[in-house]
C-alpha cells in the first residue's frame, strides 16, 4: 500500500463513507478507484497486507474511507478499491491530514512504512483514476442504504473513440429515456467519467446486486425485459441504428464482477450501521456476545407472593 494511496469507495451511494450523510444521498461526486494488479499465489497475503493497512488508517483516525472489491469474473489478480468525496478539495483535505497524522506520530510511520515494504513484493502493477459522477448518464442509481446491504459491484468499462464524447451522451441519455418510459425498475445504474489517469473517453457504469441469485432471474427474463426497452426507444429500426452508433463511438466495452470485501475496506460509521453484521463482523459478534453476558448476569425479578 502506498502511504497517500486513495482506495475506497465507496459509495456508490452510494458508495457511503464521508461523503455521504443518509440512505437518500446519491453518488459521490468524486470518486478514487485504484486498480491493483497483484501478483500470482500473493492473494491471501496481500489481504492480510490490506486489512493492516486499514488498521494503520484506523489508528491515525483518517478521513477517508473506502470500499475493497474482489474479482469474481475478469482478471482474477486485480483488486479494486473505491474512495468517494464531496470534491476534490475535500479529496485533497483528507491526504492532507492523513500525511499530517503520520508526520506527527514516528511510531505509526514507521508501521505504514512497514506494511508498505511488506506488500511491494505482491503488486504487479498500482495505478489510480479519479472520475467525477455523471448524474445525466445515470439511471436510478441505488442509494447508500440498498448499496450497503450489497455484495457485488458489477464494473463496465467503456472507451471511447477520440471526439466521439457528445455523441456517447446522446446515445446513453437516448437509453435511459427508453428505460424510463419502459419503467425499467430493474437497472439502476451510476456512470462516472473518468477525468484523470486513464485514456481520454473513458467511462465506468457501476450496478449492483445483493445476491447472484439476481442473476439468474435476470437471465429468465432478459428477453422479456430487453424488449421492453426496445419498443420504448421506437422498435426495430430504431434499436438496429442504435447498434450502427455503437461502433461508431465506442472503441471497446468490458465487463466485470467484483465482490465486496469487508477485510479489506473502510466505509464511513453511517454506511456501516446498515449491515454491521457484514461490514464489522468481528466487532458485531463481541457486541452480542457483550449484550448476552449481561443478560445472564442481571438480576432477576422477585416473583410477587
Amino acid at each position: 500500500m502506498r502511504r497517500l494511496s486513495l482506495p475506497f469507495v465507496a459509495v456508490l451511494a452510494t458508495l457511503g463513507g464521508s461523503a455521504v450523510a443518509d440512505e437518500a444521498a446519491p453518488p459521490p461526486p468524486v470518486l478514487v478507484i485504484a486498480k491493483e494488479e497483484i501478483k500470482p499465489g500473493q492473494m491471501g497475503p496481500h489481504e492480510k497486507n490490506a486489512a493492516h493497512f486499514v488498521a494503520i488508517q484506523n489508528k491515525a483516525n483518517a478521513g477517508m474511507h473506502r470500499l475493497g472489491l474482489t474479482p469474481v469474473s475478469g482478471d482474477d489478480n486485480v483488486v479494486v478499491y473505491l474512495e468517494g468525496y464531496p470534491s476534490f478539495a475535500e479529496m485533497e483535505k483528507a491526504n492532507k491530514a492523513f500525511g499530517e497524522a503520520l508526520a506527527a506520530n514516528a511510531a505509526l510511520a514507521a508501521e505504514l512504512d512497514q506494511n508498505t515494504a511488506q506488500g511491494a513484493n505482491m503488486h504487479a502493477s498500482q495505478k489510480t483514476s479519479l472520475a467525477v459522477y455523471r448524474p445525466d448518464l445515470s439511471f436510478r442509481p441505488a442509494h447508500m442504504d440498498v448499496v450497503a446491504k450489497s455484495r457485488y459491484f458489477g464494473i463496465t468499462t467503456t472507451h471511447l473513440k477520440i471526439g466521439h464524447t457528445p455523441d456517447y451522451e446522446a446515445y446513453t441519455k437516448q437509453l435511459n429515456a427508453g428505460r424510463e418510459k419502459a419503467n425499467a425498475d430493474w437497472i439502476h445504474t451510476a456512470v462516472y467519467q473518468v477525468v484523470s489517469g486513464a485514456p481520454a473517453g473513458t467511462f465506468l457504469t457501476f450496478t449492483l446486486y445483493g445476491s447472484l441469485a439476481e442473476w439468474d432471474q435476470a437471465t429468465a427474463k432478459m428477453s422479456e425485459r430487453n424488449k421492453a426497452v426496445d419498443t420504448a426507444l421506437g422498435g426495430d429500426e430504431v434499436v438496429k441504428e442504435r447498434r450502427k452508433q455503437a461502433g461508431e463511438i465506442m472503441a471497446d466495452t468490458s465487463s466485470a464482477l467484483f465482490a465486496m470485501t469487508p477485510t479489506i475496506s473502510r466505509p464511513g460509521p453511517t454506511f456501516v450501521a446498515y449491515d454491521a453484521g457484514f461490514w464489522t463482523p468481528k466487532a458485531a459478534a463481541e457486541a452480542k456476545a457483550l449484550a448476552s453476558k449481561k443478560e445472564k448476569a442481571a438480576p432477576k425479578a422477585t416473583e410477587k407472593q
